[in-house]
């Protein structure tokens, strides 16, 4: 009877060790449990407070670059509409933007050139003459200007080829002609470009000597003033200028510029 006692409580205590056993186990797994899915929620809310990546802003289109001669277009256009019958402010507008663009002009400036509107020819050679010695990559074009039928573009290529040693000799002798020319513009501009050039041959200042005596003052005052600043190698024209001095018809600003530059010449000679 006794034995059966000590297996009854074995069994009942041996049943007992089971069972805590597996609660133990169960236990275990919960603890573990609810560690991973705190995990999981403090994954989440990492993930939820995390400051979203900043992406690259859209790259906005870029415009392509604008040709600078449409532009140039444009001005000469607006100023060959406006040449015979001109509103002062926007031609003087209109000519500083194209004067502005200087070198960057002269493409269209060619290409105007070749035009059969005299007066795009004649408002381009204007604008060539205007950039003297940068106007070289038009030399080709302003030679064969030179035998234009218009005077105005005539001196004004002549006038630009004498900044290039290598067109000299072409645009002297149609220089030397425009002094003769019925235009006294056009005879003012050629004295001028002959009196810049250096040094001054027997031909130029014949030239410009013979505008001692010219129809037009404003032409005579020109070749007298010319005559002064060109010095020693004018000293040749002396008797012309002491002509002109003398003469009591001569205007007193004529004999004053004349006084001037014969002292100018006498001074160089020395």
């Amino acid at each position: 009877m006794k034995y059966i006692q000590v297996v009854i409580v074995a069994c009942t205590l041996f049943s007992l060790s089971i069972l805590h056993g597996c609660g133990a186990s169960d236990s275990i797994s919960g603890k573990d449990s609810i560690k991973s899915s705190t995990l999981e929620s403090d994954l989440t809310n990492a993930d939820a407070n995390k400051a979203p990546e900043l992406s690259e802003p859209p790259s906005e289109p870029v415009d392509p670059p604008v040709d600078p001669q449409v532009e140039v277009k444009i001005i000469f256009q607006k100023l060959l509409a406006i040449r015979l019958d001109p509103d002062p402010d926007e031609w003087l507008k209109a000519d500083k933007q194209l004067s502005a663009f200087g070198k960057t002009a002269i493409p269209t400036l060619i290409t105007e050139m070749a035009s059969s509107d005299l007066s795009a020819r004649e408002l381009a050679s204007m604008y060539l003459a205007g950039l003297g010695p940068e106007s070289k990559e038009a030399a080709p074009v302003l030679e064969k200007a030179l035998k234009d039928d218009s005077p105005f573009i005539q001196v004004n290529a002549a006038s630009t080829l004498t900044h290039f040693p290598e067109y000299r000799n072409k645009a002297v002798p149609v220089l030397i002609t425009l002094t003769k020319h019925e235009d006294p513009n056009t005879r003012l501009t050629a004295i001028h470009a002959l009196g810049n050039l250096e040094p001054h041959s027997e031909d130029q200042l014949n030239a410009i000597k013979t505008t001692l005596t010219d129809s037009d003052t404003e032409v005579q005052l020109a070749a007298i003033k010319i005559l002064g600043q060109i010095g020693n190698p004018a000293k040749t024209t002396l008797s012309e200028i002491q002509s002109l001095i003398n003469d009591s018809d001569t205007s007193e600003v004529l004999r004053e510029a004349a006084l001037s530059s014969k002292s100018l010449i006498e001074q160089a000679k020395q």
